[in-house]
Protein backbone atom coordinates (compact mmCIF):
# COMPACT_ATOMS: atom_id res chain seq x y z
CA UNK A 1 0.00 0.00 0.00
CA UNK A 2 1.15 3.19 -1.18
CA UNK A 3 0.94 5.95 2.00
CA UNK A 4 -0.01 8.68 -0.63
CA UNK A 5 -3.06 6.87 -0.62
CA UNK A 6 -4.13 6.91 3.18
CA UNK A 7 -4.64 11.07 4.98
CA UNK A 8 -2.34 11.08 7.77
CA UNK A 9 -0.93 13.19 10.25
CA UNK A 10 2.35 13.25 12.07
CA UNK A 11 2.24 15.58 15.31
CA UNK A 12 3.41 15.44 18.90
CA UNK A 13 2.15 16.86 22.09
CA UNK A 14 3.55 17.36 25.80
CA UNK A 15 2.52 15.46 28.30
CA UNK A 16 1.52 17.17 31.96
CA UNK A 17 0.70 17.43 34.97
CA UNK A 18 3.45 16.34 35.79
CA UNK A 19 5.34 16.76 32.74
CA UNK A 20 6.58 13.49 31.58
CA UNK A 21 8.20 14.62 28.07
CA UNK A 22 6.63 14.87 24.26
CA UNK A 23 4.72 12.12 22.78
CA UNK A 24 5.11 11.18 19.10
CA UNK A 25 1.98 10.73 17.45
CA UNK A 26 1.16 9.20 13.90
CA UNK A 27 -2.40 9.25 13.02
CA UNK A 28 -5.27 8.49 9.92
CA UNK A 29 -8.92 8.84 10.31
CA UNK A 30 -9.54 4.90 12.02
CA UNK A 31 -6.16 4.42 14.05
CA UNK A 32 -3.24 5.98 15.78
CA UNK A 33 0.54 5.30 17.01
CA UNK A 34 2.17 6.76 20.06
CA UNK A 35 5.13 7.21 21.33
CA UNK A 36 7.11 8.47 24.18
CA UNK A 37 10.55 8.05 22.88
CA UNK A 38 10.35 7.37 19.37
CA UNK A 39 10.83 3.84 19.71
CA UNK A 40 8.60 1.46 20.84
CA UNK A 41 4.84 2.95 19.91
CA UNK A 42 1.56 1.67 21.18
CA UNK A 43 -1.27 1.20 18.38
CA UNK A 44 -4.32 2.32 19.01
CA UNK A 45 -7.83 1.63 16.22
CA UNK A 46 -10.56 3.59 16.68
CA UNK A 47 -13.67 0.85 17.16
CA UNK A 48 -16.93 0.36 18.76
CA UNK A 49 -15.95 -1.45 22.37
CA UNK A 50 -19.09 -4.71 22.96
CA UNK A 51 -21.47 -3.78 25.59
CA UNK A 52 -23.07 -7.03 26.11
CA UNK A 53 -20.81 -10.02 25.99
CA UNK A 54 -22.90 -12.56 24.55
CA UNK A 55 -23.21 -10.25 21.86
CA UNK A 56 -27.09 -9.08 21.66
CA UNK A 57 -28.18 -5.59 21.05
CA UNK A 58 -27.23 -2.45 23.17
CA UNK A 59 -30.09 -0.27 23.62
CA UNK A 60 -27.22 2.68 23.87
CA UNK A 61 -25.97 3.78 20.78
CA UNK A 62 -22.05 2.84 21.07
CA UNK A 63 -19.94 5.22 21.34
CA UNK A 64 -16.35 4.78 18.86
CA UNK A 65 -13.23 5.06 21.32
CA UNK A 66 -9.28 3.89 20.50
CA UNK A 67 -8.61 0.54 21.64
CA UNK A 68 -5.51 -1.24 22.21
CA UNK A 69 -4.66 -3.15 19.43
CA UNK A 70 -0.61 -3.80 20.07
CA UNK A 71 2.83 -2.24 19.97
CA UNK A 72 5.21 -2.07 17.44
CA UNK A 73 9.37 -1.26 16.41
CA UNK A 74 11.70 -1.85 14.28
CA UNK A 75 13.33 -4.39 15.85
CA UNK A 76 10.16 -6.61 16.34
CA UNK A 77 7.53 -5.54 14.33
CA UNK A 78 3.98 -5.52 15.41
CA UNK A 79 2.71 -7.22 18.86
CA UNK A 80 -0.28 -7.98 18.95
CA UNK A 81 -2.68 -7.56 22.49
CA UNK A 82 -5.48 -9.73 23.09
CA UNK A 83 -8.44 -8.75 21.44
CA UNK A 84 -11.96 -9.39 22.24
CA UNK A 85 -13.59 -11.92 19.66
CA UNK A 86 -16.62 -9.80 19.11
CA UNK A 87 -14.83 -6.94 17.69
CA UNK A 88 -14.24 -6.11 14.08
CA UNK A 89 -10.99 -8.04 14.09
CA UNK A 90 -10.36 -7.70 10.31
CA UNK A 91 -11.11 -3.99 9.89
CA UNK A 92 -9.24 -3.72 13.12
CA UNK A 93 -6.21 -5.70 11.25
CA UNK A 94 -6.25 -3.75 8.13
CA UNK A 95 -5.65 -0.48 9.77
CA UNK A 96 -3.06 -1.44 12.05
CA UNK A 97 -1.28 -2.77 8.89
CA UNK A 98 -1.92 0.79 7.19
CA UNK A 99 -0.47 2.34 10.42
CA UNK A 100 2.76 -0.06 10.61
CA UNK A 101 3.39 1.18 6.96
CA UNK A 102 3.28 4.61 7.46
CA UNK A 103 5.29 4.63 11.05
CA UNK A 104 7.80 2.11 8.89
CA UNK A 105 8.21 5.57 6.73
CA UNK A 106 7.76 8.18 8.85
CA UNK A 107 8.65 6.95 12.24
CA UNK A 108 12.54 8.13 11.54
CA UNK A 109 11.11 11.76 11.22
CA UNK A 110 10.38 11.91 14.75
CA UNK A 111 10.33 14.66 16.76
CA UNK A 112 7.35 16.15 15.27
CA UNK A 113 5.96 19.53 15.58
CA UNK A 114 4.47 20.54 19.10
CA UNK A 115 0.64 20.79 17.57
CA UNK A 116 -0.80 21.54 21.35
CA UNK A 117 -1.33 25.41 21.00
CA UNK A 118 -4.30 25.73 23.65
CA UNK A 119 -2.40 25.57 26.86
CA UNK A 120 -4.67 25.73 30.59
CA UNK A 121 -2.56 27.91 32.64
CA UNK A 122 -2.42 28.41 36.47
CA UNK A 123 -2.22 32.20 37.66
CA UNK A 124 -0.12 34.03 39.87
CA UNK A 125 -2.44 35.32 42.23
CA UNK A 126 -0.32 38.58 42.63
CA UNK A 127 -0.30 39.52 38.36
CA UNK A 128 -2.33 36.95 37.01
CA UNK A 129 0.00 36.09 34.43
CA UNK A 130 1.15 32.29 33.90
CA UNK A 131 2.76 30.45 36.77
CA UNK A 132 2.28 26.47 35.67
CA UNK A 133 1.11 24.65 32.74
CA UNK A 134 -1.80 22.29 33.73
CA UNK A 135 -3.17 20.86 30.45
CA UNK A 136 -2.69 21.33 26.92
CA UNK A 137 -4.90 19.94 23.52
CA UNK A 138 -4.53 20.25 19.86
CA UNK A 139 -8.52 20.75 19.53
CA UNK A 140 -10.24 23.91 21.04
CA UNK A 141 -12.98 21.13 21.24
CA UNK A 142 -11.53 18.92 23.69
CA UNK A 143 -11.25 21.95 26.34
CA UNK A 144 -14.71 21.43 28.07
CA UNK A 145 -13.38 17.90 29.44
CA UNK A 146 -10.11 18.88 30.30
CA UNK A 147 -10.40 20.46 33.70
CA UNK A 148 -7.25 20.33 36.01
CA UNK A 149 -7.70 21.59 40.08
CA UNK A 150 -4.11 21.47 41.06
CA UNK A 151 -0.27 21.47 39.78
CA UNK A 152 1.65 18.03 40.01
CA UNK A 153 5.35 18.43 39.46
CA UNK A 154 5.73 14.49 39.76
CA UNK A 155 4.30 10.94 40.11
CA UNK A 156 7.47 10.27 42.57
CA UNK A 157 9.82 12.27 44.66
CA UNK A 158 12.66 14.53 43.01
CA UNK A 159 16.41 15.58 45.05
CA UNK A 160 16.84 18.68 45.92
CA UNK A 161 20.11 19.35 47.55
CA UNK A 162 18.85 22.78 48.95
CA UNK A 163 15.96 20.57 50.82
CA UNK A 164 18.37 18.27 52.37
CA UNK A 165 20.22 20.82 53.50
CA UNK A 166 17.76 22.60 55.43
CA UNK A 167 16.74 18.78 57.11
CA UNK A 168 19.84 18.57 58.87
CA UNK A 169 19.82 22.05 60.06
CA UNK A 170 16.14 21.49 61.05
CA UNK A 171 16.61 17.81 62.02
CA UNK A 172 13.82 17.03 60.71
CA UNK A 173 12.20 13.61 60.42
CA UNK A 174 12.58 11.85 56.58
CA UNK A 175 9.32 12.12 54.61
CA UNK A 176 10.01 10.12 51.19
CA UNK A 177 8.27 13.20 49.51
CA UNK A 178 9.32 16.20 51.01
CA UNK A 179 10.68 17.10 48.23
CA UNK A 180 7.46 17.40 46.25
CA UNK A 181 5.25 18.34 48.63
CA UNK A 182 7.25 21.65 49.37
CA UNK A 183 7.16 22.55 45.62
CA UNK A 184 3.50 21.58 45.11
CA UNK A 185 2.78 23.12 48.67
CA UNK A 186 4.71 26.84 47.52
CA UNK A 187 3.04 26.85 44.22
CA UNK A 188 -0.07 26.52 45.82
CA UNK A 189 0.24 29.08 48.03
CA UNK A 190 1.32 31.68 45.01
CA UNK A 191 -2.06 30.91 43.45
CA UNK A 192 -4.85 30.38 45.74
CA UNK A 193 -7.31 31.72 44.13
CA UNK A 194 -7.27 29.18 41.99
CA UNK A 195 -7.21 31.16 38.55
CA UNK A 196 -7.16 29.57 35.86
CA UNK A 197 -6.55 30.45 31.75
CA UNK A 198 -6.84 29.10 28.18
CA UNK A 199 -4.88 30.63 25.64
CA UNK A 200 -4.10 29.92 22.13
CA UNK A 201 -0.51 30.18 21.53
CA UNK A 202 0.65 31.37 18.18
CA UNK A 203 4.33 30.29 16.55
CA UNK A 204 6.16 33.56 18.06
CA UNK A 205 4.89 32.29 21.28
CA UNK A 206 2.35 34.80 21.87
CA UNK A 207 -0.86 33.66 23.66
CA UNK A 208 -4.55 35.02 23.22
CA UNK A 209 -6.37 34.68 26.14
CA UNK A 210 -10.01 32.84 25.77
CA UNK A 211 -12.61 33.75 28.00
CA UNK A 212 -14.72 30.00 27.30
CA UNK A 213 -17.80 29.30 29.51
CA UNK A 214 -15.63 25.77 29.59
CA UNK A 215 -13.47 27.38 32.16
CA UNK A 216 -13.85 26.32 35.87
CA UNK A 217 -12.28 29.42 37.22
CA UNK A 218 -11.37 32.48 35.44
CA UNK A 219 -9.92 35.06 35.55
CA UNK A 220 -10.17 38.67 34.47
CA UNK A 221 -7.34 39.43 32.18
CA UNK A 222 -8.55 39.32 29.03
CA UNK A 223 -6.14 39.85 25.46
CA UNK A 224 -3.21 38.78 24.84
CA UNK A 225 0.11 38.25 26.47
CA UNK A 226 3.72 38.81 24.66
CA UNK A 227 6.00 35.48 24.45
CA UNK A 228 7.96 36.33 27.66
CA UNK A 229 5.02 35.77 29.70
CA UNK A 230 4.90 32.34 29.23
CA UNK A 231 7.84 30.27 31.32
CA UNK A 232 9.57 28.68 28.86
CA UNK A 233 9.66 25.53 31.55
CA UNK A 234 5.99 24.85 31.95
CA UNK A 235 7.02 26.55 35.64
CA UNK A 236 7.89 30.30 36.92
CA UNK A 237 11.14 30.42 37.71
CA UNK A 238 11.07 33.71 39.72
CA UNK A 239 10.44 32.99 42.92
CA UNK A 240 10.84 35.37 46.16
CA UNK A 241 13.14 33.91 49.07
CA UNK A 242 16.36 31.62 48.68
CA UNK A 243 15.00 28.50 49.34
CA UNK A 244 12.00 28.26 47.12
CA UNK A 245 13.85 29.92 43.96
CA UNK A 246 16.70 26.95 45.03
CA UNK A 247 14.21 24.24 45.21
CA UNK A 248 12.55 25.44 41.92
CA UNK A 249 15.81 25.14 40.58
CA UNK A 250 16.57 21.29 41.71
CA UNK A 251 13.81 20.58 40.25
CA UNK A 252 13.85 21.75 36.94
CA UNK A 253 17.38 20.39 36.72
CA UNK A 254 16.14 17.35 37.42
CA UNK A 255 13.50 17.46 34.74
CA UNK A 256 16.46 19.07 32.35
CA UNK A 257 16.27 14.89 30.37
CA UNK A 258 12.39 16.07 29.98
CA UNK A 259 12.61 19.27 29.27
CA UNK A 260 14.89 18.98 26.29
CA UNK A 261 12.16 17.60 24.02
CA UNK A 262 10.42 21.06 24.47
CA UNK A 263 10.51 22.85 21.06
CA UNK A 264 11.60 26.44 20.51
CA UNK A 265 14.24 26.51 23.54
CA UNK A 266 16.72 29.48 23.62
CA UNK A 267 20.48 28.25 22.74
CA UNK A 268 21.92 29.08 25.90
CA UNK A 269 18.93 27.81 27.97
CA UNK A 270 19.44 24.20 25.93
CA UNK A 271 22.84 24.02 26.43
CA UNK A 272 22.56 24.55 30.19
CA UNK A 273 19.73 21.83 30.71
CA UNK A 274 22.03 19.30 28.53
CA UNK A 275 24.90 20.02 30.92
CA UNK A 276 22.15 19.18 33.74
CA UNK A 277 20.59 15.83 31.70
CA UNK A 278 24.07 14.96 31.32
CA UNK A 279 24.20 13.52 35.26
CA UNK A 280 20.92 11.38 34.07
CA UNK A 281 22.45 9.54 31.53
CA UNK A 282 19.81 6.58 31.22
CA UNK A 283 17.10 9.08 30.64
CA UNK A 284 18.96 11.08 28.43
CA UNK A 285 19.94 7.42 26.39
CA UNK A 286 16.09 7.20 26.14
CA UNK A 287 14.91 10.11 24.98
CA UNK A 288 17.40 11.81 22.94
CA UNK A 289 15.92 11.18 19.66
CA UNK A 290 12.99 13.56 20.66
CA UNK A 291 15.68 16.87 20.98
CA UNK A 292 14.57 18.90 18.58
CA UNK A 293 18.10 20.71 18.77
CA UNK A 294 21.31 19.56 20.30
CA UNK A 295 24.07 22.39 21.17
CA UNK A 296 26.39 20.15 23.05
CA UNK A 297 26.82 17.04 21.07
CA UNK A 298 30.37 15.77 22.83
CA UNK A 299 27.61 15.87 26.47
CA UNK A 300 25.05 13.80 24.79
CA UNK A 301 27.04 11.42 23.52
CA UNK A 302 29.02 10.71 26.10
CA UNK A 303 25.67 10.62 28.54
CA UNK A 304 24.65 7.64 26.25
CA UNK A 305 28.16 6.31 26.25
CA UNK A 306 28.09 6.23 30.27
CA UNK A 307 24.33 4.86 29.69
CA UNK A 308 25.49 1.87 27.54
CA UNK A 309 28.10 0.80 30.04
CA UNK A 310 26.12 1.17 32.80
CA UNK A 311 22.90 -1.12 30.88
CA UNK A 312 25.93 -3.72 29.79
CA UNK A 313 27.07 -3.83 33.64
CA UNK A 314 23.79 -4.61 34.81
CA UNK A 315 23.59 -7.65 32.45
CA UNK A 316 26.85 -8.95 33.66
CA UNK A 317 25.65 -8.93 37.02
CA UNK A 318 22.59 -11.12 36.28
Amino acid sequence: MNKDSVSFSCYSIRRLNPFLGVLQIVATEGSRAISPDGIDWEIQILAERPHDTWGAPSPVKRKHQFLRFGSWNRADGLSRVPANPLLDLTRMFNEANRIVEILCLESTRTPFLLKDRFELWLLDDHDQTPLALLASTTDMRNIPSLIETEWVCSKNEFPSIHMERQKEIRSEPTNPLANKRYLEKIVKLRSRRGLQRWYKRSVDGCGEALPLEAEMKSASRTGQLPADAFPLLLLNSCWDGSLPAAVVADYLAWLSPYLLALQNLPDELRSTLEQQASKQSLVVDTYWRLYPKIINKQIIDAARVEALLRQSHKEIKR
